[in-house]
């Protein structure tokens, strides 16, 4: 177990103070899954398929370096239950696995005899609990995976685009398979992971594929809120909540179409969820409003290309008008750092993170100053944790990385 000054103790503390807002800081996450493998220079196959206790270190490592208070690494979220079912993978190790779309897994209504959740020995299940197994190993922190929700798993197995016209051709078959994702698999399988995984407290999703203009309102209205409903209805574990998010392309819309996309967001986020590009359209100021109207928190943030490519000046100054602005009201304002790119500059990264840090601060301001991070680069920093190895990290993914220490 790490010392408890660990880096995620203060992290805890952040989450812990917004009790006190608009006392309390800001805190930033981020969806780092690229960056985990690269920064660490291990093969991608390697981390996502062969070695979770490596994969729980170089995450934490990672959500360290960046100074992050939580961090995203998605384990291939999108991939698990496709392949517990059966559905092939490809992995690589110069980028991230994906399910084999050269012939779906679902072709025909007889396919949706295959969803059937076999155990927690199918697939890389046995992988996913010693990767919390690990975590919990280092960190004295129980931790629970995320999933992919049922409208996106069906939109792999079954490939988006069918997925949406037989919303209009076959929306018998739609809800048919929504159902089967909820009932055969993911009910039980909760049940399950339930059962030897203590940290268990919500239902946390992802859904790339209900985004607009990917979806319309009327599909949210008739098939990806009804299958929500349905999991939590069926699930049935009283204290248990909901989190589904990647939700993008509010701005797209417009009228009573906006409004029913942003109370669909908050019903299943507990939060209004408006980041880049969204939230330079429709503003910072915007989007606090419908927070504060709800009387939910706010989750912002800015576009990975900006941090990438963007001067780190004018990055600063954008992240500095999200957080000032956000965090204008009486419920917390969450920074969220989405996809972040590999190939993005260390001292981009740091410079970015540092703004939120800054500007997130309890009474900060936009006359407060701004100040460059000191750049270590990771190799260093590797070096120290080896030194002050209080996690008890095993540093065996060394011997397949091609960082020279």
């Amino acid at each position: 177990m790490a010392d408890e000054k660990n880096f995620l103790s203060y992290s805890a503390a952040t989450f812990e103070n917004l009790a006190n807002w608009p006392n309390a800081e800001v805190p930033l996450m981020a969806l780092v899954t690229e960056l985990i493998p690269e920064l660490c220079q291990v093969p991608y196959d390697y981390l996502l398929r062969d070695d979770p206790e490596a994969m729980a270190e170089c995450t934490l490592l990672v959500q360290e370096y960046l100074n992050l208070d939580t961090i995203i690494a998605n384990l291939d979220i999108y991939n698990f239950e496709a392949e517990a079912m059966g559905a092939k993978l490809r992995f690589y190790p110069d980028h991230c696995s994906d399910i084999d779309r050269s012939e779906y897994f679902i072709q025909t209504p007889a396919d949706l005899d295959k969803i059937k959740f076999r155990g927690l020995d199918t697939g890389r299940f046995p992988y996913l609990l010693r990767y919390c197994e690990a975590y919990k190993k280092h960190t004295g922190t129980d931790t629970f995976p995320m999933f992919s929700a049922p409208w996106t798993l069906a939109g792999n197995l079954y490939g988006v685009d069918n997925l949406i016209m037989d919303t209009v051709e076959d929306p018998e078959f739609v809800t048919e398979f929504l159902h089967r994702i909820v009932d055969d698999f993911h009910v039980p399988m909760y049940h399950a992971l339930a059962e030897v995984l203590p940290g268990f407290h919500q239902v946390s999703l992802a859904d790339a594929f209900a985004s607009v203009p990917v979806v319309t309102p009327e599909i949210v209205r008739k098939f990806i809120k009804p299958s929500l409903e349905r999991l939590m209805e069926k699930l049935n574990m009283p204290g248990i909540s909901m989190q589904d998010t990647a939700f993008f392309g509010t701005a797209q819309l417009s009228g009573e179409d906006r409004k029913e996309y942003e109370e669909f967001i908050i019903w299943s986020n507990d939060m209004f969820f408006c980041i880049d590009p969204d939230l330079t359209e429709l503003t910072p100021e915007y989007a606090r409003q419908v927070a504060t109207d709800h009387l939910v928190p706010l989750m912002a943030g800015i576009s990975a290309k900006q941090v990438e490519f963007g001067a780190i000046k004018e990055t600063v100054e954008i992240i500095k008008n999200f957080v000032l602005k956000g965090k204008n009201g009486p419920t917390p304002l969450f920074f969220f750092f989405n996809n972040l790119s590999p190939k993005t500059a260390v001292d981009k990264l740091l410079a970015a993170a540092r703004a939120v840090r800054i500007y997130g601060a309890p009474g900060a301001n936009e006359n407060t100053p701004y100040e460059l991070p000191s750049v270590i680069p990771f190799e260093e920093f590797l070096r120290d944790k080896i030194r002050h190895n209080q996690a008890g990290y095993a540093f065996h993914w060394l011997k397949v990385s091609s960082i020279s220490l």
